[in-house]
């Protein structure tokens, strides 16, 4: 069984690749973020942080929202050239997660969606860095333990007389 976090990074992956952005199929899912200035662009992504709300007293459900961290870089000729091109990544890629059909039936809603920019000069190259955090919110129910109650079987009577009919109450099975 694989956490519901990684499948919905996964399906993020794939509509980001379907999508055709600027980054093509460098689009990355748990790997190491070094990237050399030859391989951009690329985008890479990963859940560092889901958090979980319990549904209620004794539930076994939590709401929880899994925060989709997206770094998308490229490289420009110049400050200016990496910073549109950033913007234009960026919109691919909100276009594409949001447009998504596949991922947007996984989850519930997304709670947010934040982007920063950031523009390194100090080398050779200018490599513009925009990263997204997209919060997805999902439903996950923790099955009790057991076997799963089918049906309920019982005889009626009333004051000692046992000439009631008999009864049975079947479950629908999911």
């Amino acid at each position: 069984m694989t956490l519901y976090r990684s499948d919905l990074r996964e399906m993020a992956a794939q509509a980001l690749r379907d999508a055709d952005t600027l980054a093509g199929e460098n689009v990355f899912t748990a790997r190491s973020w070094p990237v050399t200035p030859a391989a951009l662009p690329t985008i890479q992504l990963q859940v560092p942080e889901d958090d979980g709300e319990s549904m209620g007293r004794s539930a076994q459900g939590f709401t929880r929202v899994a925060n989709l961290a997206i770094r998308a870089k490229v490289l420009g000729g110049t400050p200016e050239k990496a910073e549109l091109t950033a913007e234009v990544i960026g919109e691919q890629i909100e276009m594409a997660l949001m447009c998504s059909a596949a991922l947007q039936e996984a989850i519930q809603q997304v709670t947010h969606l934040r982007s920063s920019l950031v523009i390194d000069s100090s080398g050779r190259n200018h490599i513009a860095e925009l990263r997204i955090l997209m919060g997805l919110e999902y439903s996950e129910y923790f099955p009790p333990p057991g076997t799963p109650l089918a049906e309920i079987k019982g005889q009626m009577q009333a004051e000692g007389n046992p000439d009631f009919a008999d009864m049975a109450v079947p479950f629908p099975q999911n």
